[in-house]
C-alpha cells in the first residue's frame, strides 16, 4: 500500500491526499481479519480463469484432445461475466466488512451474508451492468475510429467504476434499491473530481505493478519456450508438444505463464478490494459522518480533503 500512496503523490496534492485516505482506511480496516476471506476468495476466481486458460493451451497444442477442450472453452465463455458477478458479491462482502468496522469496530460473517442476501437483487443488476461494460471495453477496433472509441469506452468504464463502488456502499450501508440508489449517487456528484481521480489512481498504481507481470508472461512464452526445446528430452515427456518439425516441451512456459498470472491476479484482487474500502469509506464521510466511532473519525479526518473534512466535523 506503500507503493500506491507514492504513486499517487506523483500526481498532485489531491492524489496524494486520496493516497493517505486510502492508506489510513486500511490500516483502520486492518483489524478485522474478516476482510482477508473475500480477498481470498477473489484471488482464487480470478486465479481459477487464469488456470482454465492454461489447461486449454496444455490441450490444444500437447494433448490435442479436443473433446475435453471443447466443452472447458464453452465454460471459458461464460467464466468472465459469472466472474465480474462473483467480483460485484466480493466487493458488497468488503463494504459491509468496511461499514461494520468503522462504525462498530469489528464484523461478523453472519451479517455479511444477511447484507448480501438481502441486496441481491441490486447487487446482481450492478453486477450484470459491470459484465456489459467490461466487454464492451476489452472489443478491439481498428483505425481512427477505432482510437477515438478506445479514449470513450475508456472514459465511460472508469465513470461505471466509480458509480458502481458508491453504489455498491449505498446498497450495503443504506439497503438502497435500484430506484433509489439514483438518489444516493447525487450525494457523489460535489465530489465527482476527487472520487473519479481516487478510482483513476488506483487503477493505475494497480496497473504499473501488473505491468511489471508482463515481463513474466514474455519469458514464459519465448524463454520457457527455448528451454523446452533445449531441455527437450530430459523434462517430463507428457509435456512435449509438435511444432512442425520441432518438439518443445511446454512445462517450463507453462510453469513460468502460471507464476506470472498468479501474481497478477494478487495484485488485481488486491486493487478490486482496495477500491471497495476506499469508496465505503467515502460513503461514510459523505452519507454518514456521524455514524463514525470518534477514534475512527479522527484517523480519516486527519487525511480528508478539506470538503469532507468540513462536512465530517460539522456534523
Amino acid at each position: 500500500m506503500e507503493i500506491i500512496s507514492r504513486l499517487l503523490s506523483a500526481l498532485g496534492p489531491s492524489c496524494s491526499r486520496i493516497g493517505r485516505l486510502l492508506q489510513t482506511s486500511l490500516a483502520v480496516l486492518g483489524q478485522e481479519k474478516l476482510t482477508i476471506v473475500p480477498f481470498l476468495v477473489l484471488f482464487a476466481v480470478k486465479l481459477g480463469r487464469a488456470l482454465l486458460l492454461l489447461y486449454l493451451l496444455f490441450l490444444a497444442f500437447v494433448t490435442r484432445d479436443w473433446d475435453r477442450a471443447f466443452p472447458l472453452m464453452l465454460i471459458a465463455m461464460i467464466y468472465l461475466p459469472m466472474e465480474t458477478i462473483v467480483q460485484t458479491l466480493l466487493q458488497a462482502a468488503v463494504s459491509k466488512i468496511g461499514y461494520d468496522t468503522l462504525t462498530s469496530g469489528r464484523s461478523s460473517g453472519p451479517a455479511v451474508a444477511h447484507a448480501l442476501m438481502r441486496n441481491l437483487f441490486a447487487l446482481l443488476f450492478i453486477g450484470f451492468v459491470s459484465a456489459i461494460v467490461r466487454h464492451v471495453s476489452e472489443s478491439k477496433q481498428n483505425g481512427i475510429l477505432g482510437f477515438f472509441l478506445a479514449i470513450l469506452v475508456f472514459a465511460v468504464t472508469e465513470v461505471w467504476d466509480l458509480v458502481s463502488n458508491f453504489g455498491i456502499s449505498g446498497i450495503v450501508v443504506d439497503n438502497a434499491s435500484v430506484r433509489t440508489l439514483v438518489q444516493r449517487l447525487k450525494e457523489l456528484r460535489a465530489h465527482v473530481p476527487e472520487t473519479l481521480a481516487g478510482v483513476i489512481g488506483i487503477d493505475l498504481a494497480g496497473s504499473l505493478v501488473s505491468a511489471l507481470f508482463a515481463g513474466g508472461i514474455l519469458l514464459g512464452l519465448f524463454g520457457g519456450g527455448a528451454a523446452g526445446y533445449v531441455y527437450a528430452d530430459h523434462l517430463p515427456q507428457a509435456f512435449l508438444a509438435q511444432f512442425g518439425s520441432l518438439e518443445v516441451n511446454t512445462l517450463p512456459s507453462l510453469l513460468l505463464l502460471s507464476i506470472s498470472f498468479s501474481l497478477d491476479a494478487l495484485v488485481k484482487s488486491a486493487t478490486v478490494c482496495a477500491k471497495s474500502l476506499y469508496f465505503t469509506m467515502l460513503y461514510v464521510l459523505i452519507v454518514r459522518p456521524q455514524e463514525l466511532e470518534a477514534s475512527q473519525a479522527a484517523a480519516i479526518e486527519s487525511v480528508a480533503t478539506a470538503t469532507l473534512g468540513a462536512k465530517a466535523g460539522a456534523a
